[in-house]
């Protein structure tokens, strides 16, 4: 490692002030967040809040009180740059998880996090994996979709087909919940293959849209499952939004951003009954 950045003065681990497991894991989650946006700023690399992390920020000015996880885009070529940066930009106790730099990291549906390494978290179903399980926060690069309508049916039916068979691949992980899950399991290895596949689909795709320009969408990238599409100038320029007293960068039109994700009631909180932590986690271990 190369990096000569003092972070551990620049932005200090605070996991132990936390007055719960689940405000020490957002702390824990803020300081990777606080050396991601530094790496991002020094090199001039975009990327946004998304998903609740977004809605978090408008809503709540951080952290969705019940949330224990945080998401960030990136355009394809700015997330390709933070890949090969941020392997000697990083801290000790930080490592970077691709199917690259680890090979035991097999969730093929999503191809990057940023990973604690003083702590621990388990997801249902992904107990046995040999890859890290420390804390995460989840970077999903983002490509550029077609305006047209024939040409953009068809990019998000090759989407909806990746989404069917990384979910058949899935079920391995949760076959003794259900008997479908269970046939679906016999089958792993030919949705590994055909995911794997699809992969080199995604690839050829992503490099024949790079040349749109502005001219496109944006949306999650071809090598994730998530269907989110978006005007390129609901994207960018990026502008600034507090989070948990930091700025850091969000989509230009936030509101058009969650509301096509969250409906248009999204400043409305969900009843009590539902403001649960999600599903990433049954155990959860900040510090360790």
């Amino acid at each position: 490692m190369n990096n000569t950045t003092d972070f551990s003065n620049m932005f200090p681990d605070n996991r132990a002030e936390g007055d719960t497991v689940l405000r020490q894991a957002q702390f824990v989650l803020l300081r990777m967040f606080k050396i991601i946006d530094y790496i991002c700023r020094k090199h001039d690399i975009k990327y946004w809040m998304c998903s609740g992390t977004l809605l978090g920020a408008v809503r709540h000015k951080g952290f969705i009180p019940w949330d224990d996880d945080l998401d960030i885009c990136m355009p394809r070529e700015d997330y390709e740059r933070f890949i090969r940066i941020a392997l000697d930009e990083f801290p000790d106790d930080m490592i970077l998880q691709t199917r690259e730099t680890d090979p035991t990291y097999k969730y093929l549906p999503l191809p990057c996090k940023v990973r604690d390494t003083k702590s621990l978290i388990l997801s249902p179903g992904f107990e046995d994996e040999e890859s890290r399980k420390g804390l995460f926060i989840d970077i999903f690069p983002a490509d550029r979709y077609h305006t047209d309508s024939w040409t953009f049916f068809k990019e998000r039916a090759i989407k909806s087909y990746n989404m069917f068979i990384c979910k058949c691949l899935e079920a391995a992980n949760f076959k003794e919940m259900s008997l479908e899950k269970k046939i679906l399991a016999v089958f792993h290895p030919i949705f590994r293959f055909l995911v794997k596949r699809y992969l080199k689909v995604a690839n050829k795709l992503i490099g024949k849209n790079r040349n749109l320009g502005e001219n496109c969408r944006i949306g999650h990238g071809f090598d994730t499952l998530w269907k989110r599409y978006f005007k390129y100038d609901d994207i960018l320029p990026l502008v600034e939004l507090e989070f948990e007293g930091t700025l850091f960068l969000a989509p230009h039109n936030s509101p058009v951003y969650l509301a096509t994700l969250y409906g248009p009631n999204y400043m409305t909180p969900p009843p009590e009954s539902k403001r649960v932590a999600s599903q990433h986690a049954h155990t959860l271990k900040p510090i360790l």
